[in-house]
């Protein structure tokens, strides 16, 4: 029998006593019983790992997203098939009505990109984990009571909240800004989240004076949060601005009290690869591969996403010895690929130095967007401010070029042809915000 004020005590004690070896040995035995769970449950991983040892856990094989959704129907532990999952989320996402549970279980679909969506399902009691697992872990502001305004273009029963001292209210970032200025106006939140696509532009309108709410605090989620859009919205609502890391697989990270995002260690296994699938020693860039010890509906093991991150070699001033991510860097195809000088091999360059190339360049650039298609060639789009003379725009490009010279030199590699073109950049908050992007395959990851 679940016991929440037993599971509540549970999180507190871990978070905050247990050292590492303490961390480890609880999620080898974690892991130990979630295999023995899903090869008697689930049909896939019983077949999956026919050949392979259980009790070698790292050379288990990977499950990705793509082997994730071909295979639902015989992974799933409860007899739910793939096509009627999808047809309740079409069906829910047209109407807009997602106050209905699915048999029992909430049924959602990930946000994705390029079409390539997920689905997300979990049981009440799943649910009910990771809600106290938040609302005991994450630092709300010393409040009598807190109302969160909820802002994803994705939504379940799972992110609807109405309680005594926590109220969470879900906005939909497809109706149009004025709508979503008038309702948040109205509901007025002390605790403000969204993708930081989403935080920038009501940033814009709270500077404007459209937008009349104060929050205390700040949560972003979804996207990649650049230091530069943490600048502004921080400085545009006069309060910190914090990340949290989910994915439709996990609840990875929360931030604590110092504001750093810790791994949720007893909840998640993260492992952090490089592109030879071997570990990478802390402070170094690699791949995030995901083994959930919640989810007993649709088990996560070994599910590699396509985000790089990189685990902070320090641990945290707040004291906990729960890894702390020091930067979620995006997915892989953000990486822009440098042909290295005197070499056919390339060099990646994290998203970041390219961002700051392009943010640092000039007052006048409202948004960007880069993309590479090949490693001698970078396209960059550029929305100016209204009314920037030729000239102007000609010492912005030598600055971005400046830049970028810099950065790929650092990196030992060519520095690839520039093309500047000039358009205005909508959001589509459909999507997920991707100001850099690479558009050719390559295993690359060193």
């Amino acid at each position: 029998m679940f016991n929440p004020l037993r599971f509540l005590w549970r999180v507190n004690n871990r978070f905050k006593k247990w050292d590492e070896d303490t961390i480890k040995e609880y999620q080898r035995k974690q892991v130990d019983k979630l295999l023995k769970f899903a090869v008697k449950k689930s049909q896939f991983y019983s077949t999956f790992y026919t050949d392979y040892d259980l009790t070698d856990f790292c050379n288990l094989p990977f499950i990705n997203k793509q082997l994730f959704m071909d295979n639902f129907t015989q992974l799933n532990t409860v007899g739910l098939t793939r096509e009627e999952c999808i047809n309740h989320c079409l069906e829910k996402e047209q109407s807009r009505d997602f106050s209905e549970y699915y048999k029992g279980y909430l049924v959602g679909m990930s946000t994705g990109t390029s079409g390539n969506r997920g689905i997300e399902f979990v049981s009440k009691l799943e649910t009910i984990m990771m809600q106290l697992l938040v609302f005991f872990r994450f630092p709300f502001p010393k409040t009598r009571k807190i109302h969160l305004a909820f802002i994803l273009r994705v939504f379940s029963p799972g992110f609807g909240h109405d309680g005594r001292k926590i109220r969470i209210t879900y906005v939909n970032p497809l109706d149009t800004m004025e709508t979503i200025v008038e309702k948040l106006n109205t509901l007025n939140p002390n605790l403000l989240s969204g993708p930081p696509s989403v935080l920038q532009v009501l940033a814009r309108a709270k500077k404007e004076g459209l937008l009349k709410v104060s929050p205390l605090l700040i949560i972003s989620y979804g996207e990649v949060l650049s230091s530069n859009v943490k600048k502004i919205v921080e400085k545009d609502f006069n309060c910190s601005v914090v990340e949290v890391y989910k994915s439709s697989e996990s609840f990875i990270a929360l931030p604590c009290k110092d504001g750093k995002l810790h791994i949720n260690e007893d909840t998640t296994f993260i492992e952090v690869l490089d592109k030879n699938n071997q570990p990478v020693k802390p402070g170094k860039p690699g791949f995030a591969v995901v083994t959930d010890f919640i989810k007993r509906k649709t088990p996560i093991i070994r599910y590699k996403l396509n985000d790089l991150i990189t685990i902070d070699p320090e641990h945290c001033s707040c004291g906990s010895k729960f890894r702390v991510i020091k930067q979620v860097h995006g997915r892989a195809d953000d990486i822009i690929l440098g042909r290295k000088i005197n070499s056919d091999e390339l060099q990646f360059i994290l998203p970041d130095y390219i961002r700051r190339s392009i943010i640092s360049s000039s007052e006048y650039i409202e948004e960007y967007n880069v993309i590479q298609t090949s490693p001698e060639n970078l396209t960059i789009k550029l929305q100016l401010s209204s009314n920037v003379e030729t000239l102007v725009k000609k010492d912005i490009e030598g600055s971005i070029q400046q830049n970028l010279v810099s950065i790929f030199t650092k990196h030992e590699s060519e520095v690839p042809e520039l093309e500047f073109l000039y358009v205005s950049l909508k959001q589509d908050f459909d999507k997920k915000l991707r100001r850099i992007q690479r558009n050719f395959e390559k295993d690359f990851l060193k």
